[in-house]
């Protein structure tokens, strides 16, 4: 049995889905500092040809609250503005009809927290796609947070039964395999693979954007596929 914790982002990139994939258990990391300029409420999508760089706008934000703490600042600008750029954005492409109306019921909910908003955008993403996964906050996990950061990430992935935890590549530079093996967990790291696909008439393939790009563009068959194109080491 395997765990992977990450922050939870809204519509992340190919890469996270991946992450997503590769455990049995995946923990939306909730309950630590929301980082400004990160990729929490902000991502990419081809608007017009070109790269657009979208953010979902929030209440009041300080460098003190966590991620489940940030709220969402709902109003005319957010979601309206938002799903019309969306619209002119992707009207064309072949999964509009398929995708918009997802997008459009996650906002009906209009979640309070950034956190349970991001959630629910990689869970809907799961669903459409026909896929099971046990999907945990770390808010609501019973772990000792005045741990370490190397401990406390052992001591969920042990809380869920688990004896493999699965990090992002860029975790190398963080986490030791050794020190990890010496609490009786497994760890590995996951390099991701972005494969080309249409987009539409761009000339060349632009990656790395948000997964909206993705289900735009692609059967949800051919999604499942991307999923799987990753390698642990």
């Amino acid at each position: 049995m395997s765990v992977a914790i990450m922050q939870p982002y809204f519509f992340p990139y190919l890469g996270y889905f991946q992450l997503v994939q590769a455990a049995d258990d995946f923990v939306f990391y909730d309950d630590v500092m929301f980082i400004k300029k990160g990729w929490i409420n902000r991502n990419r999508i081809l608007m017009q040809g070109k790269e657009f760089l979208f953010t979902i706008p929030l209440e009041k934000q300080s460098q003190n609250k966590t991620i489940r703490e940030s709220t969402v600042a709902w109003g005319p600008e957010f979601p309206g503005k938002f799903i019309v750029q969306l619209e002119s954005a992707y009207k064309k492409a072949p999964q509009f009809n398929q995708v918009m109306p997802l997008i459009r019921a996650l906002f009906t909910e209009q979640p309070e927290s950034m956190a349970e908003l991001a959630g629910k955008s990689i869970e809907l993403v799961w669903q459409y796609l026909g896929l099971e996964k046990r999907f945990h906050y770390s808010s609501e996990l019973a772990d000792n947070q005045a741990d370490g950061r190397a401990e406390r990430l052992i001591h969920i992935t042990k809380s869920l039964g688990a004896s493999q935890y699965i990090n992002a590549l860029n975790g190398q530079s963080l986490y030791e395999k050794d020190f990890f093996a010496s609490h009786g967990i497994e760890l590995f790291f996951i390099k991701p693979s972005l494969q080309p696909y249409s987009q539409g008439k761009l000339a060349s393939f632009e990656p790395g954007l948000s997964m909206i790009d993705v289900l735009m563009w692609n059967e949800p068959a051919v999604i499942v596929a991307m999923l799987k194109n990753f390698s642990l080491e």
